[in-house]
C-alpha cells in the first residue's frame, strides 16, 4: 500500500509535464538564440563556410582537379569559378546572412534538442527502455552531422557545378541568384542530414519485429524505387541531385539489411538465454520439491519407529510399578499370618497361666 501511494505521488499531472515541457523549450530556445547572436556576429566566417563550395580551394573541388589531372579526363574536373551570383532583391544579402546564422545555430543545438527531448520521455520509460533509448539519443545526432558533411562536402559541390556549368545553349549565360545558391546548398545537406537517419529508422523497426533482414532483401527493388522517389521529393529539382542522395540511401539501406540481421542474433540468444533459465528455475523448483517429498517421508518414517517404542517404553515402566503392586500385596499378606501366629502364641500363654 505504501509503495502504490508512493508511486501515485511521484506521477506528474497534466499541468506539471506541460510546465517542464515547458522549461524544456525554453533552454533551448535560450541555447539557440545564444548562438544565433554568436554567429550572427561573425558574418565572415559563416558566409565563408556558406561560399566555400564555390571555390577552388574547397577540398571536394581541389580532390576533383587532383583526380582530373592524374587520369588525364577533364570530365572529372570542377569548375566553380565559372559560377557567378548575383542578388536581384533589395534585402537580398540581409536576409542570407539571417538564413545562414539561422541554419547554423539549428546544426549546432542539434544535438542538445535531442538530449534535451530524451531527459523529457526519459521519466516514462522503464528501466530496460532507457539502457536501449540512450543508444538513439547518442547516434541521432552522429549520424545527422555525418549526413550534413556528406551534403556539404560530397553533393553540394557536385550539383552546383553541375548545375551552375550545365548549359543548353552558349547564348544563355548563367548568373546564379544567391537566394538560389543558398536553398540548394540547404537543400542537398539537409536531405543527406534526413537520408543518414535510415539505419536508425531501421534499428528502431527491427527492435519493435516490424521489419526483418530477410524481408528487406526481399522488397531490395521496392526500396529502390522508394529511394529513388524520396530522394526526389526532399531534394532540389534536378536529377544529379537525386543521384547523389540515392546512392548513400541505398548503402544505407544495405547497411540497415545488417543491422537488422544483427538485431535477431542478438534477440535469438537472449530468448535461448531466458529459456534456459526458466528450464534451469523449474528443474531447481523440481529438486526443491523432490527434496522436500523425501524429507516429508522421512519424517513419517522417523515417527513411525518412534512410536512403538514410546509404548514398549511404557508399558516396561508399567510393568515394574504392577509388580511393585504385587509385591506390597505379598508382603501384607505375609505380614498379617506372622501377626495372626503372634496373636496365638499370646493367646495361649495367658491361657497357661489361667491354668495355674
Amino acid at each position: 500500500m505504501s509503495n502504490q501511494t508512493a508511486n501515485d505521488s511521484a506521477e506528474m499531472t497534466f499541468g506539471e509535464h506541460l510546465d517542464e515541457l515547458r522549461k524544456i523549450l525554453i533552454r533551448v530556445a535560450l541555447v539557440f538564440a545564444l548562438l544565433f547572436i554568436v554567429l550572427f556576429t561573425i558574418k565572415g566566417v559563416v558566409l565563408k563556410v556558406v561560399f566555400a563550395p564555390v571555390t577552388p580551394e574547397f577540398p571536394t573541388n581541389r580532390l576533383f582537379t587532383w583526380l582530373a589531372t592524374a587520369m588525364g579526363s577533364d570530365a572529372l574536373n570542377i569548375h566553380p569559378e565559372n559560377v557567378e551570383l548575383f542578388n536581384n532583391k533589395m534585402a537580398g544579402q540581409f536576409m542570407l546572412h539571417i538564413k545562414s546564422s539561422l541554419v547554423g545555430a539549428i546544426v549546432i543545438a542539434f544535438p542538445f534538442l535531442v538530449w534535451q527531448l530524451w531527459l523529457f520521455v526519459k521519466p516514462a520509460l522503464p528501466p530496460h527502455q532507457r539502457k536501449q533509448s540512450i543508444r538513439y539519443v547518442l547516434e541521432t545526432p552522429v549520424w545527422f552531422i555525418l549526413g550534413v558533411l556528406f551534403g556539404y562536402y560530397i553533393i553540394a559541390p557536385l550539383a552546383i557545378n553541375f548545375l551552375g556549368n550545365y548549359s543548353v545553349s552558349s547564348e544563355i549565360k548563367n548568373i546564379i541568384d544567391v537566394g538560389s545558391y543558398m536553398s540548394t546548398v540547404l537543400g542537398v545537406t539537409f536531405a543527406a542530414a534526413l537520408a543518414f537517419q535510415l539505419p536508425l529508422l531501421v534499428r528502431l523497426l527491427a527492435n519493435l519485429g516490424l521489419i526483418g533482414s530477410e524481408t528487406m532483401r526481399q522488397y531490395r527493388k521496392v526500396a529502390v524505387v522508394v529511394l529513388l522517389i524520396f530522394s526526389a521529393i526532399i531534394t532540389p529539382p534536378d536529377v544529379v541531385s537525386q543521384i547523389l542522395i540515392f546512392i548513400p540511401c541505398y548503402a544505407l539501406y544495405e547497411y540497415g539489411i545488417t543491422i537488422a540481421r544483427r538485431i535477431e542474433i542478438r534477440k535469438a540468444r537472449e530468448e535461448a538465454e531466458y529459456q534456459a533459465m526458466q528450464q534451469a528455475e523449474e528443474a531447481k523448483k523440481a529438486e526443491e520439491a523432490e527434496a522436500a517429498e523425501v524429507t516429508e517421508e522421512t519424517t513419517e518414517a522417523d515417527e513411525a519407529t518412534e512410536k512403538p517404542g514410546t509404548e514398549g517404553a511404557d508399558e516396561a515402566t508399567e510393568k515394574p510399578a504392577e509388580a511393585q503392586d504385587s509385591d506390597k500385596a505379598e508382603e501384607e499378606i505375609a505380614v498379617e499370618p506372622a501377626e495372626e501366629g503372634a496373636g496365638a502364641e499370646e493367646t495361649a500363654e495367658a491361657d497357661k497361666t489361667k491354668d495355674k
